[in-house]
């Protein structure tokens, strides 16, 4: 009954007979009735013709919150943000021709982060594409191969029950695709003739509404008990990639990483808050030598959430070639990205944790192994030569991101871009903010402001980018998005272009880094900030930074963008002898 009642809440529709001026085109009613009633109530529109019977149809239906974004690649990514902070799907909103193209770059981020993006395009009349008719490409299907599912819609003036009904199901459908399992966007193509801004006055209904009961996604308790048995002997290492919050799962994980055989590593965007320093990876494995890591093999590797930022973690697991991975949760395919894959365990991943947590405590074995201790102590190990490090750091961008990310209220929420940023936050955090989000699952530079503007305007609290040059310059017609609360701050490191092609092996020692790879983009940070409104404030000193940081995170500031100068040649080099293994012996 309480199911039902939760579905019924989620379900209802908020305006039953109130009559509205909507649009005339039905199958559009259809498209955002439907995505109403299955809980979408956030619409990121941007302006065209051939969408104007959408765009009359969102303005028609008070239940939704309406954005209007002019440039669609960063209407898309601030949807990405408000859905991945929210966890509810967002509808997008776009004309034809080359407007869905821009919206590729967060389409595909949002299937590999699992991310329910619902995206609706408008399109010509078929017997138009391919005739040089204006804003005219071959839409349909244009996302295949980074979305849950394709629909296509051929509009009709005058629709049937039939073909009402058609439209009403398909919408359903990708609904619940959206939705269900292992989330992720869709997409729905609708092509439209004149007239297209065509409205009457009619009365809200409810559409038709198809639910999915799902079954209780968890292991039979016997196959529970032969997992559990099987492993409360074993050297487990737990690795977490990047996941939204969720405090039954940081739960169910702190209750397994309780026993003395189960090791958990934790990045930064895992978003698990864990006693001790769980995150800082590639500080511990940069100092151990081949003993040390032999010793601290696994025997088994359960990994969970998404794609990891650490190479070193990566290469490490890819070398315990005795050890067995268990993948748990909903995948979109087969990962094996440490090439020992061995069980495949789709089931609720908290439920999961926690059930082969309490199995395994009843056993006797786990208690006699020092597996989590040994680990503890080469991190603790690990911290000293960190802090050793660092006091004998002079400006550069560690010195500067140690100072900042350490300073972070612990409300907020942090936002990484892609690059150095990630990297140091990994490295460089004593503690966890309130959640810490990474465009992880493509890790493309596109969008990173314009999805930290997204989960801004989400969340109530203080939101806080970490942003390099390259990355900011990329994406800075995010500036211009008219909602931005006064609660978002941006922190751009400015070392003059992609800093990580000073540090990565492939490229540092190239003679044509600079220009082709680094590339400095000569952002003009205070010209934009203040064209666009916001405080701006300057750091080229570890004395202006300590003053600039209370005033850049006042609760009481408006919307503001802290520049921060570095030398990029130097930060690449300090941070190359970081990451080198020996430089402990300098201890």
């Amino acid at each position: 009954m309480e199911v039902f009642s939760k579905i019924t809440d989620e379900g209802r529709f908020p305006d039953e007979g109130y009559r509205v001026n909507d649009t005339a085109k039905a199958y559009c009613r259809t498209i955002l009735d439907v995505v109403s009633a299955h809980g979408v109530r956030e619409v990121v529109c941007s302006p065209g013709s051939r969408n104007t019977p959408l765009l009359i149809a969102a303005a028609a239906r008070a239940e939704l919150h309406k954005h209007v974004v002019v440039d669609e690649r960063c209407a898309a990514f601030m949807a990405l943000g408000i859905a991945a902070a929210s966890r509810k799907p967002v509808a997008l909103v776009c004309t034809s021709g080359t407007a869905l193209l821009n919206y590729a770059p967060a389409v595909a981020e949002a299937f590999y982060q699992g991310v329910p993006l619902i995206v609706i395009t408008a399109d010509r009349p078929s017997q138009w594409i391919d005739q040089d008719d204006s804003q005219t490409i071959r839409q349909e299907g244009a996302f295949a191969n980074f979305i849950k599912r394709s629909y296509h819609i051929e509009s009709v003036e005058n629709p049937s029950e039939e073909d009402c009904w058609y439209v009403n199901r398909i919408v359903n459908d990708a609904m619940t695709e959206a939705l269900s399992r292992r989330q992720g966007p869709v997409h729905i193509n609708i092509s439209l003739a004149p007239p297209l801004g065509k409205t009457i006055d009619i009365p809200r209904t409810a559409p038709r509404m198809i639910r999915l009961l799902e079954a209780e996604p968890m292991l039979s308790n016997q196959r529970m008990r032969e997992l559990a048995d099987y492993a409360a002997g074993k050297k487990i290492l737990l690795i977490a990639g990047f996941m939204p919050p969720d405090n039954e799962l940081n739960r169910a994980v702190a209750e397994l990483a309780s026993l003395p055989n189960v090791y958990v590593m934790a990045e930064t965007i895992s978003n698990l808050h864990l006693p001790g320093r769980n995150w800082n990876i590639d500080t511990m494995l940069s100092i151990m030598d081949t003993s040390d890591k032999d010793s601290l093999r696994p025997d088994i590797i359960i990994s969970i959430g998404g794609a990891l930022v650490s190479r070193m973690a990566k290469a490490y697991l890819r070398e315990c070639t005795e050890a067995e991975n268990w993948a748990v949760g909903y995948f979109h395919t087969t990962v094996d990205c440490f090439q020992s894959l061995t069980l495949r365990i789709e089931a609720d991943r908290s439920a999961f944790l926690r059930r082969l947590a309490r199995l395994m405590r009843r056993d006797s074995r786990p208690r006699r192994s020092a597996y989590s201790e040994s680990w503890q102590k080469m991190a603790e190990k690990s911290m000293v030569s960190h802090s050793w490090f660092l006091k004998e750091l002079p400006w550069c961008e560690m010195s500067a991101l140690e100072t900042l990310l350490n300073a972070l209220p612990a409300s907020a929420n942090l936002y990484l871009s892609n690059g150095t940023a990630i990297r140091y936050a990994q490295l460089l955090m004593n503690g966890m903010p309130h959640a810490c989000y990474c465009n992880r699952g493509v890790s493309g530079i596109d969008g990173c402001t314009s999805t930290a503007v997204g989960g801004a305007m989400t969340y109530g609290g203080l939101t806080v980018l970490v942003s390099g040059d390259m990355s900011f310059s990329y994406d800075c017609g995010a500036l211009n998005i008219r909602e931005i609360p006064d609660t978002m701050r941006i922190a751009v490191v400015k070392n003059g272009g992609g800093g990580i092609f000073r540090f990565i092996a492939s490229t540092s020692a190239l003679e044509q880094r600079e220009r082709y790879f680094c590339a400095d983009p000569e952002v003009p940070v205070e010209g934009l900030a203040r064209a666009y409104g916001w405080r701006y404030l300057k750091a080229s000193s570890m004395t202006e930074l300590e003053s600039a940081l209370p005033s850049f995170f006042s609760a009481e500031a408006p919307k503001s963008i802290l520049e921060i100068d570095c030398d990029g040649i130097l930060s690449a080099e300090i941070l190359k002898s970081y990451m080198s293994r020996n430089y402990l012996r300098q201890c």
